[in-house]
């Protein structure tokens, strides 16, 4: 068992916002979620954040993901920060991590490794090797072992070659934390105080430090620019996409797709460009999802056709379904196998069922629709009094005519017809009987000149 310090006290200036760093979205999520998630996914017993005092809206979304919060209130130095949390705390025997709280990508799996690292030593620092290590503290080695981390202002010109730098991820015994934090000076150019300088003390004094290289540079990137922000989620985007490519799934461009959540694929699934998955999402088998395509908190069946330019949020589609082009699948919508979906449809809350077609610019909504449907051109569930919602239900074996309006609460029994331009404001009786709801059609002769005459 563990305990983890986040660090992200810092100002955020550079990128030029109102907001931490730690709040901006990246792949679907703000920066501080991934972290957390990697953390809880790591098994971490208790989470404590550094903030600063002006960062209320990072505070709010701590709190409500159960992460305990502690204001450095004197920014001097990530050294400072860890006193902060300390200070808050009881003396314990616990391992303590440390990890900077704009590293989005960090992966559970590593921080366990390196978690795992003090079972032979008493504090582990995470590495990597940059081929362009400009901006990170050096790895200074002796005998090939880690004998301090200088940050970069203080290096030499030969030290700013070294390309192993320090991740500012720290895994340490909380008894040796508490007694050498203290010791660290800020006898350097910015004047604070480095948590990175208590490896040279642990190593002065005979403790034994550890180190785990990180192959995957992508997991200890940071974020402190707009620019950082885009070009990283660029990269993870594109990392995602290619390795489901790499394993079977027909990516038509992995530049321009975006798997912002978790996309579960199965066998011989096609997705062309500009879709963009968020949060859970699961396609089966041979289904294929049109250009310019979103999809969130969704599952897709069997050999589905998802036509170009589609919504679906939150709905579940049957197999061998096809839905699209512009359509929009709301929240609690179930498409049933076989159904059909078409162009500029919307549906909400919805129960649609087997072999029911809605091909043409409708909204169907709170409804439930049974087998071999035909909903005609501009049919409008209305589900909404004002103040309350209302149910439709559409029995088996109907045909609703073009621009029906069905106001709910209403049944439309099995086998009805419903003539077009109906506005149905009670139950039909079914059984092959059609129901029609106009007003009379009138004709005036000679309104035209009637009109004219009117405005003189």
């Amino acid at each position: 068992m563990f305990t983890t310090i986040i660090l992200g006290a810092g100002k955020s200036t550079r990128m030029k916002a109102n907001k931490s760093k730690l709040l901006f979205n990246i792949a679907g999520k703000p920066v501080i979620n991934h972290i957390v998630e990697s953390v809880k996914g790591a098994r971490s017993r208790n989470i404590t954040c550094v903030i600063n005092s002006q960062s209320k809206d990072l505070k709010k979304i701590l709190i409500g993901s159960k992460i305990e919060v502690v204001v450095q209130k004197q920014l001097d130095g990530t050294a400072g920060a860890v006193k902060s949390v300390l200070a808050t705390k009881k003396p314990g025997n616990s391992t303590i991590l440390i990890l900077c709280g704009d590293t989005p990508f960090i992966k559970d799996s590593s921080i366990k490794k390196i978690v795992n690292k003090l079972k032979s030593s008493e504090a582990c620092i995470g590495t990597v090797e940059l081929d362009i290590p400009k901006g990170y503290g050096r790895i200074i080695r002796t005998k090939n072992n880690i004998s301090r981390i200088i940050e970069e202002k203080e290096t030499t010109l030969e030290q700013r070659q070294i390309k192993e730098v320090n991740t500012g991820v720290i895994a340490i015994k909380e008894n040796l934390l508490r007694k050498y934090v203290g010791l660290i000076n800020n006898h350097n150019s910015k004047k604070e105080y480095y948590l990175t300088d208590i490896i040279k003390i642990l190593i002065e004094n005979n403790h034994k430090v550890a180190t785990f290289k990180f192959t995957d540079e992508l997991e200890i990137a940071g974020v402190n620019s707009k620019v950082d922000l885009v070009r990283l989620e660029q990269r993870y985007l594109r990392a995602k996409a290619e390795s489901l490519l790499e394993s079977g799934t027909l990516i038509r461009d992995p530049s321009r797709t975006d798997i912002r959540g978790n996309l579960h694929v199965s066998g011989n699934v096609e997705i062309d460009i500009n879709c963009v998955f968020e949060d859970e999402v699961k396609i089966g088998e041979n289904s294929t999802m049109g250009h310019n395509c979103y999809f969130n908190r969704c599952k897709i069946g069997k050999n589905v056709h998802i036509k170009p330019n589609t919504i679906i949020f939150g709905a579940t589609i049957g197999d061998n379904c096809i839905v699209g082009p512009y359509a929009r699948i709301r929240p609690g919508t179930v498409l049933k196998n076989d159904s059909h979906v078409g162009n500029f449809v919307e549906v909400k809350n919805s129960v649609i069922g087997s072999r029911t077609k809605i091909n043409h610019l409708s909204y169907i909504g709170d409804a439930v629709l049974g087998t071999d449907i035909n909903i005609g051109a501009g049919t409008i569930t209305c589900n909404y009094d004002g103040d309350k919602k209302h149910k439709t239900i559409i029995e088996s074996n109907s045909f609703i005519g073009s621009g029906t309006k069905l106001v709910a609460p209403v049944k439309v029994s099995k086998g009805s017809y419903i003539a077009a331009g109906s506005t149905v404001t009670r139950d039909t009786p079914g059984g092959g009987s059609l129901t029609i709801a106009r007003s009379k059609q009138v004709s005036i002769p000679k309104w035209k000149n009637r009109s004219i005459k009117g405005k003189k």
